[in-house]
């Protein structure tokens, strides 16, 4: 366990709101996910379904297309792992839970899908 003040990311985490969807690697139901945070190296999310750590996902981003029409959306299909869950506090008695998903096998292709997502709307003078 790290201390407090220790950060272990290795890629900078911007905010982005989108949806996602998530299935057990090995089948199973797919969730809605909605990404408040994209890295190169994962994604935090929140989820209508419980995932227990350790948990490997197939998840698919749908992306903006490079062909700039920001409305044209693309998947992207990518590996994950759980990495930290957390229940939260439901005033609708729905359970809904934030997860942590680490990208576990990246390739050049996905890598520079998501940079380009990342960069495309960050202003460059906040890079």
């Amino acid at each position: 366990m790290t201390a407090p003040g220790d950060e272990r990311r290795v890629h900078p985490r911007y905010p982005k709101s989108f949806e996602l969807t998530g299935a057990p690697a090995a089948g199973g139901t797919t969730a809605r996910l909605i990404a408040s945070n994209l890295s190169l190296g994962g994604v935090y999310c929140t989820s209508d379904r419980d995932f227990p750590e350790m948990t490997r996902l197939a998840v698919r981003l749908m992306l903006p297309s490079r062909n700039g029409h920001s409305a044209d959306l693309e998947p992207l299909d990518l590996a994950a792992v759980v990495v930290r869950r957390k229940k939260l506090l439901s005033v609708t008695n729905r359970d809904r839970f934030e997860l942590a998903l680490l990208f576990t096998s990246l390739n050049a292709f996905q890598r520079d899908r998501i940079a380009y997502f990342l960069h495309a709307s960050v202003p460059e003078s906040s890079v």
